[in-house]
């Protein structure tokens, strides 16, 4: 019994040999390492975006109407100044009908007046001549009294005449003026059942439907400018605080395969909006304007990715992030290799993308670190590179 226990310890002590002795003629404990090498860095905000024109003009209907005819489609490429919807109002149309009717009458009234005013301001001219003759007259006692109260009777009726006739031309006038004002008024209502394109562009959409009746504010078209689009993003607020106007932006999408784009931060809308996200959870996130350089074969709607270019650092010192670790006060740490041995190393850090990080001091170019810093390495451990 006793000599197999010997036989056991004996084993026992050659395996813990075997093991050290392994240990050292293969060099240690295996883990990957890396050279520090210099380089630059650019750190991003990314979200999806979609694309749309930078300029667009939404048609509105002004009034209760019918939708008569709609003469293009959603997508067609239209000209300024090209019908896209005729509506119809019976009601204006009635209107401006009676209204015509009323002016045509209210002008002849203005030339009747007008013509009995002339020919009153004729009969007022004679019965003043008149009254002049026959005062000459009635002072050389050629005339009676009574011939002479006459004539200025005469003269004093012809003036009320005229003043009565004046004032009626006066009020026929202004009424001719009210009914022209009128019926402008509604061949402008007319002329606005006629929807025109404002620009040279393409129709996005075209809501109105033919024979709809539809009321004031209804959207019945949008047309865009084709030549000009932008990308629209809503970024999350927290992102925000790094995002500014004049920022590059790289832009991708399937559609461009290989190629980016680039555009620049144009807006930053003042206030954030609540979204719902895919998973259900609500976000408050700010929309953010886009402009593009060359917006290629891109077209309003596509989604896309967008980078936002927040800070960049050229020609500095780089480690990948997990190369780098935080203790629990707060001090960044690497595990640096020197001839074959781990040494525990405080480094100051600064920029990160994600993936690599800035590292300001404490290491030099050409330093070997332990690319997976959570390890539980103790100082000066013996380390295999693999």
């Amino acid at each position: 019994m006793k000599s197999k226990k010997k036989i056991f310890l004996a084993a026992g002590i050659t395996l813990i040999v075997l093991v050290l002795a392994l240990i050292i003629f293969t060099g240690g404990t295996e883990a990957e390492t890396i050279p520090l090498q210099q380089g630059n860095l650019t750190r991003t905000v990314e979200d999806t975006g979609y694309v749309q024109p930078a300029t667009n003009y939404d048609l509105h209907a002004t009034q209760v109407a019918r939708v008569r005819l709609v003469h293009r489609a959603a997508g067609d490429i239209v000209k300024q100044g090209q019908p896209i919807v005729t509506l119809e109002n019976l009601d204006l149309a009635l209107q401006a009908s009676e209204l015509r009717v009323q002016l045509t009458q209210a002008s002849a009234a203005v030339s009747a007046t007008r013509s009995a005013l002339e020919r009153s301001e004729l009969e007022l001219n004679d019965a003043r001549v008149n009254l002049v003759r026959v005062e000459t007259l009635f002072e050389s006692g050629a005339v009676t009294e009574v011939e002479f109260e006459k004539a200025r009777l005469q003269m004093e009726t012809g003036l009320r005449s005229v003043e009565e006739q004046q004032s009626q031309l006066q009020s026929s006038v202004s009424r001719e003026a009210g009914l022209q004002q009128s019926l402008e008024q509604i061949s402008l209502k007319e002329e606005q059942l006629i929807l025109k394109s404002p620009v040279d562009g393409i129709i996005l959409d075209l809501p109105a439907k033919q024979e709809q009746v539809i009321n004031p504010g209804t959207l019945l078209a949008t047309v865009a400018v084709s030549e000009k689009l932008e990308v629209k993003a809503d970024l999350l607020s927290d992102d925000l605080g790094e995002v500014s106007l004049g920022q590059r932006v790289q832009i991708t999408a399937p559609v461009l395969g290989d190629k980016t784009l680039e555009g620049e931060v144009t807006k930053i809308y003042p206030r954030a909006e609540e979204k719902l996200s895919a998973l259900g959870v609500i976000q408050r996130r700010v929309p953010v304007i886009i402009s593009l350089k060359d917006s290629a074969n891109l077209q309003p709607g596509y989604e896309v990715r967008v980078a936002i270019e927040t800070a960049t650092r050229e020609n500095i010192l780089l480690a990948p992030l997990e190369a780098v670790r935080t203790n629990p006060d707060g001090q960044r740490q690497v595990l640096l290799v020197t001839d074959g041995q781990v040494h525990h190393r405080f480094v100051e850090a600064g920029l990160s993308d994600g993936q690599s990080i800035e590292i300001l001091s404490g290491l030099t170019p050409g330093d070997t670190l332990i690319r997976n810093a959570s390890l539980d390495l103790k100082d000066k451990t013996k380390i295999k590179s693999n």
